[in-house]
């Protein structure tokens, strides 16, 4: 933190500096009270003095002025974030939560503590010319930072409080007067936080107490403490209270504390009503000039606002007042356009009408001709229908006439097949008893092995012949024989489907299976039996579907393949 800008250090906010306006004697550090900030508090102090004379800061042109700025802390009394030095509950009893304070007034008394160090410096180490001076909260943490100091050799030019409070003032009082009863309470097993909190910030002060060896110059700061007796905010009985700690036994700034210090009795001299009066006339103009800064504030930004708003109503006016007259010239153009139409509209009425019965006409003439297609399609349905069921009887007497002559030529081949063997067995025999000639035998033979070959030529074309009319039964779709069904020959037809085109979807392909089978009590059977093999994909149908679709009992999901399809229908065993 550089003390001649207005940056901030740790958190904390801006520095405002009022360097002086001749050679350098004197600074004064001031700290703001709870919801400012250092330049806010600059410029109330410098607009504010008393009638017929100069502000402060002017009073003193060899002076500096540092106003530092707060952290900006969760106010829980406001529920707001507000810039303080530290977290007050409540100024109407400060022993409310006082563990919030806590880290407040450490961090501050060491910024503090670190700005007034290197303003010492800059006066070239002579801390006597250095004012600490605070109002409200700025002067509690003021106070603070003098009781925290760990050198007590050097004391400040003067401290300046108006409206103060000193936060945790009953542990100070009993630290600064029984250093050895605080020491053994910190060992007790119950052991205070607010007493540990003191002994850590307050330790130079055991030090001394304790015997040390060490002069403590910095009782011999000069403490001004100023509180207005109607403070609205902070209620005068705390500013006793700050007075007492510092100014009667067994403090050891007692005897110390110089007359001006000592707040006005039940009977008040004129000096201190006076003080007291005036102390609140800066507090109230002070409020005031916040309360007019904050109405100048916002009534500049309504100025502006209003500025603006009117600058845009004018070009909005102008804008509109273009596009009005684009659009009369545009709308006269147009009437002018639609008169034109008018007339071309009148004269064409009649030829409209003339056009709406021609059309009226052949629109008849149209449905007649419709009406007498569909009479000839329905006749031309009934027909085929009629010459389907006719092939379909057809086809089932030539299949059973097949299957006869097939069963026929089975028994006459395998009474062919005996007789030759009982031949070859009989020529045999013979050929053995010399009943027949070797040359004969060999011709027999010959005659019987010929034949063979002519039987195992038969056996391959009547199995040619079985195979064709099995193959030209797969390329139609199979119909039911009474209550059962080829379901074999169904899925040759959807295999070789499937292999030559295949679906886009195999869950749609499967159903145009099960739904190609027309005997509806083998397709329950083989639906059901899915369900107990395939049950991570096929789950029985709700009762509500299947009255929708009385033949679908069941439910497939996508995951579904041709292949599981296929090897589950293998496992279907026939319905009992």
């Amino acid at each position: 933190m550089d003390p001649d800008g207005s940056s901030s250090s740790g958190g904390f906010g801006p520095v405002h500096v009022i360097k002086p306006s001749s050679k350098h004697t004197h600074t004064a550090v001031m700290l703001h009270g709870r919801g400012s900030n250092g330049p806010e508090f600059a410029e109330e102090i410098a607009e504010t003095a008393a009638p017929g004379q100069k502000p402060l800061t002017a009073r003193f042109p060899t002076w500096r002025w540092v106003f530092l700025s707060s952290q900006e802390l969760w106010s829980t009394a406001f529920q707001e974030t507000l810039p303080a030095w530290f977290e007050a509950h409540s100024l109407t009893d400060t022993s409310v939560r006082q563990d919030m304070q806590m880290d407040g007034i450490r961090y501050s008394v060491a910024y503090i503590h670190s700005v007034l160090d290197r303003e010492v410096a800059r006066l070239g180490g002579d801390s006597k010319k250095l004012i600490l001076i605070g109002i409200s909260q700025g002067a509690a943490i003021a106070l603070w930072a003098l009781l925290c100091q760990q050198n007590l050799c050097k004391r400040f030019g003067a401290l300046v409080g108006a409206s103060a409070w000193l936060p945790f003032a009953a542990t100070i009082q009993k630290f600064l007067s029984e250093v050895d009863g605080l020491e053994a309470a910190k060992k007790a097993p119950k052991v205070d936080s607010s007493d540990v909190f003191a002994a850590e910030m307050l330790s130079a002060w055991g030090r001394f107490r304790a015997g040390e060896r060490t002069s403590n110059s910095l009782l011999h700061t000069p403490v001004f403490l100023g509180h207005g007796v109607d403070d609205a905010v902070v209620d005068i009985e705390l500013g006793r209270e700050a007075r007492k700690v510092l100014a009667e036994p067994p403090s050891p700034f007692y005897k110390r504390m110089r007359p001006m210090d000592t707040f006005e009795t039940s009977k008040p001299d004129r000096l201190h009503q006076s003080l007291s009066s005036a102390w609140a006339n800066f507090l109230g103009a002070q409020q005031c000039t916040r309360e007019i800064s904050a109405l100048k504030r916002v009534l500049d930004e309504h100025t502006r606002e209003t500025h603006l708003s009117i600058t845009s109503l004018q070009r909005d006016t102008t804008t509109k007042h273009d596009l009005l007259s684009t659009a009369v010239s545009d709308a006269k153009f147009r009437i002018e356009q639609h008169a034109a139409n008018l007339k071309e509209v009148n004269i064409s009425q009649a030829q409209l009408s003339s056009l709406q019965q021609k059309v009226e006409q052949e629109r008849q003439n149209t449905s007649k001709k419709i009406t007498d297609l569909s009479e000839k399609v329905l006749a031309q349905e009934k027909c085929l229908d009629s010459l389907r069921s006719t092939a379909s009887q057809d086809i089932r007497a030539l299949q059973q006439q097949y299957r006869l002559t097939v069963e026929e030529v089975e028994a006459l081949r395998e009474e062919l097949r005996e007789r030759l063997v009982a031949l070859e067995s009989r020529v045999m025999t013979m050929s053995q008893t010399n009943k027949i000639s070797s040359e004969e035998s060999v011709k027999l033979l010959e005659r019987l092995l010929s034949h063979r070959e002519d039987l195992r030529l038969l056996d391959q074309h009547f199995e040619t012949r079985t195979e064709e009319p099995t193959q030209q039964q797969a390329k139609r779709p199979v119909q039911a024989s009474g209550s059962s069904q080829d379901i074999r020959s169904l899925y040759l037809i959807f295999r070789d489907r499937y292999k030559t085109n295949p679906p886009k979807s195999d869950t749609v392909f499967i159903w145009q299976f099960i739904n190609s089978i027309e005997d509806p009590a083998m397709s329950k059977h083989i639906q059901e039996s899915l369900t107990t093999i395939l049950p991570e994909h096929v789950t029985p149908s709700r009762e509500r579907k299947r009255r929708k679709n009385p033949r679908k009992h069941i439910d497939i999901s996508k995951g579904l393949t041709w292949r599981k399809f296929r090897e589950a229908l293998v496992k279907i065993p026939g319905p009992s």
